[in-house]
């Protein structure tokens, strides 16, 4: 594993580890994280995925993780269109490093919903997402709309007005968030055309036309991507690109749960992972 940097479109520092095989499949995937999600997360299926023979790369949005190279506040204009731009120069390394490599995305929950918000699909082939979600709050169980509710509602605007940051780990919800990536959060999950209303203000949105192969992966003790939001995902939004639904429930492979975050844990290597496997042709 070999850690750098690279820089983003504003030469922002970005964090990279890049896992490389002993012998190439000429393959590259790269991972795309959740909200407030480090990249560190996503290591052992990196490594698990390296010894497949291919070239893997992980890496932390701004302000997040290994990214964070200057105070949090100071980055409180920033959110999920800025990430979108770090996910974008992390893909035009990769392809500029492996020009001959068919290039591949993971993208968990968030990561899933950042291909169209900038061009960075032109770079890929081929994509897998995990818990990726249409993120109105409606689509959710009762109990989850009024706790997103009063979190993004309330929470959000609060905290962000007195601190100048989002403590989204003191509510469990990953590392500390900039004030503008948490206000995008709240946008994304309370207004009822989600990630697409991001479109209605910014003319570098790209959701049309993303046409390669796409696995949704939804999982159904998965409170924070509800199947129905996953389907409206595909339907609605990635609606051009040539989408394949698979709904995973824990006791169809004998687990007791899943959840948002045990797709990615070596406990269900040899359960989960093939399906990876499967849809990339190792």
């Amino acid at each position: 594993m070999e850690s750098y940097t690279i820089c983003s479109f504003d030469n922002y520092p970005v964090s990279v580890h890049e896992f490389a095989p002993l012998l190439s499949s000429n393959k590259t995937i790269v991972f795309a994280p959740a909200v407030g999600v480090p990249q560190k997360f996503y290591f052992n299926l990196a490594k698990y995925l390296s010894n497949k023979g291919c070239n893997v790369f992980t890496f932390d949005y701004r302000g997040i993780g290994s990214s964070l190279s200057k105070n949090i506040r100071s980055l409180q204009k920033h959110g999920f269109l800025s990430w979108a731009q770090d996910f974008k120069a992390v893909s035009k390394h990769v392809k500029e490093k492996y020009p001959k490599n068919k290039q591949y995305m993971i993208g968990h929950s968030y990561g899933g919903n950042s291909i169209g918000f900038s061009d960075a699909y032109l770079y890929y082939d081929k994509y897998l997402t995990v818990g990726s979600q249409f993120g109105f709050y409606k689509h959710f169980s009762k109990k989850m709309q009024l706790l997103i509710y009063f979190n993004f509602k309330y929470l959000v605007p609060f905290t962000t007005s007195i601190l100048k940051y989002y403590p989204s780990d003191w509510f469990g919800l990953g590392k500390p968030l900039t004030s503008k990536a948490a206000m995008d959060w709240a946008v994304f999950l309370l207004h009822p055309d989600s990630m697409l209303y991001f479109t209605k203000e910014n003319s570098n949105i790209h959701y049309n036309n993303i046409k390669e192969p796409m696995l949704l992966l939804s999982i159904d003790d998965d409170l924070f991507a509800p199947k129905k939001s996953v389907d409206i995902l595909g339907k609605r939004v990635y609606q051009n690109a040539n989408v394949t639904r698979k709904h995973l429930k824990p006791s169809d492979f004998n687990l007791k749960s899943i959840g948002h975050f045990d797709f990615f844990r070596t406990k269900n290597q040899d359960i989960l992972w093939p399906i990876i496997d499967d849809w990339f042709c190792f």
